[in-house]
């Protein structure tokens, strides 16, 4: 069957989700180094140049699925909460690491976020990224005031900020790679890559703390 140009809005956007699907698919099977718009292409009906109509770059594609997956993170840890039943900072801490270990390709694409996502983007794409990004965190934020209804709105934001901070940097951190593995081996280094649910976890606990007792560094 001969490619057809889209021609309404519907079929527009079936187009843009069947390559998003796609791309979805390669990236969980070869990762952001093997994705490119010829592997895209031969997972899909259209050819480089007709994925170029929608998309610039991979980048952007994988955009829509960082917003998609965290998302999914959001609505998976507020369905995790009961409503009016009161939680320990450890069941608290525990549940939410757990949430986010379920949502692995959320931590690896915000890891390179900042580094190689938004970078390789047009400027129209990272606006509609950050906006949708912004608007769909509070959920979240109604979440934390529920679970810790004494604290301000300031410090459910620096609660937020710090844990993803704190999650995108140490993922990393605990997932290397055989290269890396072999060269700290032969560097006779004695560094031994961090635990990710055991250390997050645990740092997670003295924010949660500082959080229920309204614990904050004042600006000197």
């Amino acid at each position: 069957m001969s490619f057809q140009r889209a021609r309404s809005d519907d079929q527009i956007q079936k187009r843009i989700q069947e390559i998003i699907e796609a791309t979805s698919s390669i990236y969980n099977s070869v990762g952001y180094e093997g994705l490119n718009f010829s592997t895209i292409s031969e997972y899909t009906k259209f050819t480089r140049p007709n994925i170029y109509k929608y998309f610039n770059t991979k980048e952007e594609i994988l955009l829509l699925i960082l917003i998609e997956d965290l998302k999914s993170w959001i609505s998976s840890l507020s369905k995790s909460f009961k409503i009016n039943k009161l939680y320990s900072i450890y069941e608290i801490s525990e549940i939410w690491t757990d949430k986010l270990i379920e949502h692995e390709r959320l931590l690896e694409l915000y890891a390179i976020l900042f580094t190689s996502l938004e970078k390789n983007v047009s400027v129209e794409a990272l606006a509609k990224f950050k906006k949708e990004s912004i608007e769909i965190q509070y959920p979240l934020i109604d979440l934390v005031s529920q679970i810790f209804p004494k604290t301000n709105n300031d410090s459910i934001m620096n609660f937020i900020y710090s844990q993803l901070t704190l999650a995108f940097g140490l993922y990393p951190m605990s997932k290397l790679s055989e290269l890396q593995l072999e060269a700290i081996k032969l560097s006779g280094s004695n560094y031994i890559a961090p635990d990710f649910k055991k250390t997050y976890m645990a740092c997670l606990y003295q924010i949660l703390y500082c959080l229920e007792n309204s614990i904050e560094i004042k600006e000197p």
